[in-house]
Parts: C-alpha cells; structure tokens; sequence
C-alpha cells in the first residue's frame, strides 16, 4: 500500500537523544538518552546538558528518563512501533547519518535545548528536502505531524510564522502546552526542589535552556496580591524571568500571528488537539511581592467557562493544551485518561494519524468527553527513602448518582515497579478513602533512587466497570 502522507513524529522536550560529536581523535559520544548515566547523576551533573555544549540530535529516546528537574521523560519506542504495523510504513529513526529519504513516516528528533524556533527551522529544512522533487501540487497536503508536548509548538511555529502550512494537511497535538504551563514557572523560580533542598545545579541548567521560558505561561497565571491583578510571567521582577520570559513570551505571539494571518481557503492543516484532563496539575500562581506560590488550582479570575471540571494531564492544565485560535470550539473527542507521558503510547494514537490515508476523518480515534477516569495527583521527584503520597480522585461526567453514598466501599490499590522490571512489584498498597477532601489516599513506601512505575485501579465501580492511571516518579539523592 502506497502512503498518501509524509508523516513526522516529534517528540517532547528531552524526548530526543543528544550526542557529542566527534572531535579529533575523540568519539562521538551520547551525553543524553534513556540508557545513560543514573538518575543521580543527572541531577548532580547536569553540566553535560549546558547550553553552550556543541551537541547533535540522533533519536528518540527509548525507554523513560528524568530530564533535570521539569518531568520524567516518556520513551517513544511503544509508539512508533505501533506506527511501525500501520499499512506501507517506512520508517526513517531520525539519525542524521543514516537518513532514509524515501521514508513515509520520519522520527525527528531535535536539540530540546535550544528552543522551538531553533528546531522548526531545522524541520523545515528535512521536509523541504524530502519533497524538493514534487511538484507544487504533490507537495500540498502531504504532510501530517505527530506531535508530543513542546514537540506541537515546534511544528506550530514551523506552519505559521515560517509559513509552512501549505505543506501540512494535519497536526496532532498530545499534551502540547499551547498556551504554556506553570510547572516551567515553578522551577525557573523557585528552583528544582526535593524534599524542600534545592537542587543548584539542575536549577540553573534549566534557565539556561531557552525551551524551557517558551514553556512559561503565556496567559496571566499569577495573581498579585500587592495590587489585585492578574500578571504573565514576564511581567514579575524575579531572577530566573526576565529577557528569557520576555522571550517566551514573544515566541508565542509569532504563533499566534502566524495563524491568526493563514490565509482561511480551506487548505490549511487541520489541528487536531488531545489532552488529558483527569489528573492534578499546576495551573495558576500567587505573588505576594516576596515569594511565588504554584498551585493547582484555575486561575479564578480569567473567563474559564466550561473548564471547571478539567484539571489537566499532571504537567499541561487541559485548557492550556488547546490553541489559542481554537478557544470556543467544541471541545468533545478531545479528552484522554492519560497523564502527559503514558499519552504518546496510547493505543489510539497511530489511528489518528491514519485516518488521513482513508476516507475517514480524523473523528475515527475520539477521546473521552469525561468520561470516568482516575485522577493522579502525583509528584514527580521524591528524595531517597521519603515516602511517595498519592491520591487519586474518582472522576468523570457518567458517574452513577449513587456512587457518593458508598466510596470507601470500593478497593483502590496501587502497585509500584522498578522502571526496568515487570516482575513482582516492590510495593502494593490499598488507598484509604479521605472524607474531608473526598479523595483516595495513600503513601507508597521509600526507595533507592531510580525510576519506578506506580499503577492505580479500581475494579467493579458501579456502572462503569474496571479504571486504571499510571504514571512513573523518580527517586533521587538530594
């Protein structure tokens, strides 16, 4: 079968494997991918990962890692081998010395480091390359972009400001903070923290990045209580701010523009968002003039009408993962279970991006509009032999009425594996059920540090059946 579509897989930020290259009679050699290094060193020495080091992309990472301080970081090997059984697929790994350009499907990865335009430009570079030898009607629609987290915003800014869209018949966007997400605000702030000691050097590494301030917020998330206003990141005089949220900031107005100035005929790509909506996640900020407090909590005083039941996918807050020139769509289908990692391995997401080869419309592989699903509320980073707290609400628009007279009668449990181990888990726990927050809760036993995957279901819930959330913590050494 003949593929219709060039389809590009991007990843997320630290979702691609940074290599050093070869210099003299040194090697080349790979300072950032699932395989190496500990998750202690990461953090003790994050200096391999500076922004001045000369480095280049050469895959997707393969398994789950902890970028310094931002996220634990999901390997993208379960997805494209999902995409691998699709029709005719060809599959390109995305190593710049072993490019296959006769490829149909295209893994892309880039230096995370460096920042949206930075890769977009590059992106635009392979697609012009690939398809220099069509026509200008073959080149039109033939692209489709998969795209994870930051990985939407690169092909955002590659379609719009540089002028890309004529090329792109859809983008797909998993958990991309269009809109931007507190979480970046948390650690350019207050710093990488575990169990309240800050963490120096993974702290400034990430103001160094400018990825990680085009992450800011770009809506006002932060409420000054010196002078009872909303203000956007860039607007507060904090170290770790300033010219880079300032810069941030400008990079999303040029997608904004950018699509805002797309010419409407009916030949622009098709933006097909997906986020999760279940989970706790942080969405606004208080000032008080000497400290920022992140919470997880809506920004009450924008006009948010229709989101209160919508938390977010643990990293991105649901409404931030939706364009800014698709507010007041309708959002049904758009939904997902999922935290922000386990999403790209959704067994839905290769038909997505095939529903372009058909007749059907990209409506073939819907979300969830709220549908019952358990919402993690789980940190990411835990100190060595510190307990993990979790708690899990029970959420969802088809909830029976009757559910709420009885939740404790219901077995929630939770079990916790060593990331490289599918074997006995090292932990297995029944949640308690708290009446003052209504809520499930527990406190997962200590660890040495690596990472660990934590599953939580729930069986025979009236009238819905089985659910389950997962999502992996790591355990470091402060």
């Amino acid at each position: 079968m003949e593929r219709k579509h060039l389809l590009y897989v991007l990843p997320g930020i630290g979702g691609s494997v940074l290599e050093r290259p070869a210099a003299g009679k040194k090697p080349a050699k790979t300072v950032w991918d699932a395989g190496f290094g500990d998750i202690a060193g990461l953090l003790s020495r994050p200096g391999r990962l500076a922004v001045d080091e000369p480095l280049r992309a050469t895959g997707l990472i393969r398994s789950k890692r902890l970028l310094p301080g931002w996220t634990v970081v999901p390997g993208y090997e379960r997805q494209w081998k999902n995409l691998q059984v699709l029709p005719g697929v060809t599959m390109d790994m995305g190593h710049p010395d072993h490019r296959n350009l006769d490829a149909n499907v295209v893994l892309f990865p880039y230096d995370f480091r460096l920042g949206v335009e930075h890769a977009a430009k590059l992106l635009a570079a392979d697609v012009h390359e690939r398809l220099k030898d069509c026509s200008e009607a073959e080149q039109a629609g033939r692209v489709v972009v998969l795209a994870h987290s930051m990985g939407g915003l690169v092909a955002r800014y590659w379609l719009g400001p540089m002028e890309g869209w004529p090329l792109c018949r859809a983008l797909i966007t998993l958990g991309t903070p269009h809109r931007g997400a507190p979480k970046a605000l948390q650690l350019l702030t207050n710093g990488v923290r575990v169990a309240g000691i800050r963490l120096d050097g993974a702290s400034n590494l990430l103001r160094q990045w400018p990825s990680v301030a085009e992450l800011l917020p770009r809506y006002p998330a932060i409420w000054d209580t010196t002078t009872d206003t909303a203000r956007y990141p860039h607007e507060l005089p904090l170290p770790g701010l300033g010219t880079s949220a300032e810069a941030g900031f400008a990079m999303h107005q040029e997608i904004e523009k950018g699509w805002r100035d797309m010419p409407r005929t009916g030949a622009e790509p098709q933006v097909v968002p997906r986020l999760g909506w279940s989970h706790g996640t942080a969405g606004s900020a208080i000032w008080d003039g000497k400290k920022l407090n992140v919470n997880k909590s809506l920004p009450t005083w924008l006009d948010l009408e229709g989101w209160e039941n919508d938390h977010g996918d643990g990293t991105v807050p649901a409404f931030s993962a939706v364009p800014v020139e698709m507010s007041g769509h309708d959002t049904s289908g758009w939904r997902d279970r999922d935290r922000h990692g386990p999403i790209v391995s959704a067994d839905w997401v290769p038909g997505l991006a095939q529903a372009y080869e058909t007749k059907k419309t990209s409506l073939a592989a819907r979300g969830d509009e709220r549908q019952a699903a358990l919402g993690l509320d789980l940190d990411e980073l835990h100190s060595t032999g510190a307990p993990v707290p979790l708690r899990v609400h029970l959420r969802g628009d088809n909830l029976p009425e009757d559910l709420s007279s009885a939740p404790a009668s219901l077995a929630l449990w939770a079990t916790m594996r060593t990331d490289e181990s599918s074997d006995a888990p090292v932990a297995e726990v029944r949640l308690d059920w708290d009446e003052t927050t209504s809520s499930y809760v527990t406190e997962l036993p200590g660890q040495l540090p690596g990472l660990y995957d934590i599953e939580v279901a729930v069986q025979a819930v009236p009238g819905i059946g089985e659910l389950d959330a997962s999502d992996t913590v790591a355990v470091v050494a402060p």
